[in-house]
């Protein structure tokens, strides 16, 4: 028994928060994207009869290097993204304003580059040196608690393309899914890759490049592999939950509008600006107006 001059210490249980804010971010351009934005340009050529230039002609045949498809660097334009987007980010002092305690990247170099060049966070890779890994020597925003690396973030591989694989791919969807769950860090940040987010989230379209989804997950409603299958096979949700919070409709479409206008302003100034609109064009064509619009995602989300 304790005595009378003797302070009973009362140590507080660490509870997971059942909500979180999620930021899901996907990487800049990549070579892989400008070498599949080069042979759209041909196959469309091929509709009016229109001669291949050289360059696309080139950046096609590399895509026959596979491997180089699945890990490939940010591209020229997507550098340009990043530099770009992460300044706005900087000026905006996003993470710390946002309270981002948790930043999670997948192991692929242009999500390496993306989060490391738009949110100041990237985990070290000890095993290789920088000229092979410009990323390898890590970084950390003073404000975020922890940064870390999930292989279960990886894009879709194209063996889980296969019908007889693709629960692979889900599997791993439903995993992540429940890690993000028990973090104890209620505002998270994730860079990851347009067909992963998509799938997750049952959507129709892809995220464009450099885009910043707000969204809130509910850790108590359960997840299983079966229940991402269900959401990317016919769409349907177990309950609706609004994709868009008014937060994300007012502040943070930066690639979408804030940024673009921002080019657009400098381009009038200086016809030689290397961050032109169109760096945000050429693949977020394939993104919806998110700004306006609300759509019903499955499960947590």
């Amino acid at each position: 028994m304790a005595s009378e001059s003797e302070e009973i210490v009362v140590i507080p249980e660490t509870t997971t928060p059942v909500n979180k804010t999620v930021y899901l971010i996907r990487h800049a351009e990549s070579d892989e994207n400008r070498r599949l934005g080069s042979l759209g340009r041909i196959f469309q050529g091929c509709t009016s009869l229109t001669r291949p230039n050289k360059s696309d002609f080139v950046a096609s045949i590399e895509l026959l290097n596979v491997q180089a498809q699945i890990d490939s660097d940010v591209s020229e334009v997507g550098r340009r993204q990043i530099n770009q987007l992460g300044a706005r980010l900087e000026e905006e002092n996003f993470v710390e304003e946002k309270g981002v305690q948790l930043v999670a990247h997948s192991p692929l170099k242009r999500a390496r580059q993306t989060s490391e060049g738009m949110l100041r966070c990237v985990t070290s890779r000890p095993d290789v040196t920088t000229d092979e890994d410009s990323t390898a020597a890590g970084a950390k925003a003073n404000s975020v608690s922890r940064v870390v690396e999930l292989e279960i973030l990886k894009e879709r591989t194209p063996i889980e393309w296969l019908p007889t694989n693709y629960d692979a791919f889900t599997k791993r969807i439903a995993s992540f899914e429940k890690w993000l769950g028990e973090q104890p860090e209620d505002v998270i940040a994730i860079v990851g890759h347009s067909q992963y987010f998509k799938s997750m989230l049952g959507l129709d379209f892809k995220f464009g490049n450099c885009d910043v989804w707000e969204l809130q997950f509910d850790g108590s409603v359960p997840t299983s592999h079966e229940s991402v299958r269900i959401d990317e096979y016919t769409g349907e949700t177990v309950e609706p939950k609004q994709k868009l919070t008014e937060a994300l409709k007012n502040s943070l479409s930066f690639a979408k509008a804030k940024l673009v206008k921002d080019a657009k302003e400098d381009a009038d100034d200086t016809k030689e600006d290397s961050s032109s609109p169109s760096d945000f064009q050429a693949e977020n064509d394939t993104a919806q107006d998110i700004s306006e619009e609300v759509t019903n995602i499955p499960r947590g989300w």
